[in-house]
């Protein structure tokens, strides 16, 4: 970092020792970079976590039904996990290495987008079924803008290579920490009667941040749904917390209810 002395407006000397550079330093930085961009993406996230809301349901005619199970809901969540993960690795490979310059700002509309779609899916049923599809689909969109973090190093073959495996495993290593802390509570809310609300709730609130957005990225000019979900991104670990107090008390609270309606019945 250049900083200038404001009282004296000297610029303090930069040292740049060469010697401790390495090839395992450079890996090690672009894991680090990658991880950095997904802790940054709040829309990358967002677009993933909402897709998983209800891949742990049962489709029930136009409308999403119950609990599909642990093995069910598991199987479905690693598809879709895996899809995204496909589809971005693929077109971020080829952006990084030249083969596509898509404009950037057509991206970032399309990333936003995917997040609206993904929330409409969540509260009602879109593409169910498809979901695996709709992943890959989107995470190669996602996977363009990935690539505009490496494509302006200007690197060589082999730097880029390793860049772009080191950046692609930093990615992977954020997403699924995220998705670690997140999934099992979103299992155990879809174990009660609530879940369709807290569902829809959070369906709704991806939606609104998606269309903020969209405006933001079609016009330039910023608004202020894009300014709070700007905010909420520093509220990201509390929020990790919250639901989890939700999913327990929710659980807690569905289990009290079914032994109330199993006592009444008895009787």
């Amino acid at each position: 970092m250049i900083q200038v002395n404001t009282g004296t407006t000297k610029i303090n000397s930069l040292s740049v020792h060469l010697d401790e550079g390495s090839l395992w330093a450079g890996f090690a930085g672009m894991v680090s970079l990658g991880m950095q961009h997904i802790e940054e993406g709040a829309d990358h996230l967002l677009f993933l976590l909402v897709l998983l809301l209800p891949a742990t349901l049962l489709l029930a005619g136009k409308q999403w039904g119950d609990f599909g199970g642990s093995t069910y809901s598991l199987l479905r969540l690693l598809k879709i996990v895996t899809a995204f993960t496909v589809g971005h690795s693929i077109t971020l490979l080829a952006a990084a290495l030249g083969w596509l310059r898509p404009p950037q700002q057509p991206v970032e509309v399309l990333i936003a987008l995917s997040v609206l779609v993904s929330a409409v899916h969540a509260i009602r049923p879109v593409f169910a079924g498809r979901e695996t599809y709709v992943a890959a689909g989107f995470g190669m969109v996602h996977g363009l803008a990935f690539a505009t973090a490496l494509a302006d190093l200007h690197l060589g073959v082999w730097g880029m290579a390793l860049s772009i495996f080191g950046f692609n495993l930093g990615i992977e290593a954020m997403q699924l920490f995220v998705i670690a802390v997140t999934v099992p509570w979103l299992i155990l809310l879809s174990l009660t009667r609530f879940y369709k609300w807290v569902r829809i709730g959070l369906g709704t609130m991806a939606g609104v941040a998606a269309v903020g957005w969209i405006a933001n990225r079609v016009t330039g000019e910023g608004n202020r749904i894009e300014e709070v979900m700007g905010a909420f991104t520093s509220f990201a670990p509390k929020g990790v917390l919250l639901l989890a107090i939700i999913a327990m008390l929710a659980y807690v609270f569905d289990q009290i209810g079914q032994r109330r309606i199993s006592t009444q019945t008895e009787v």
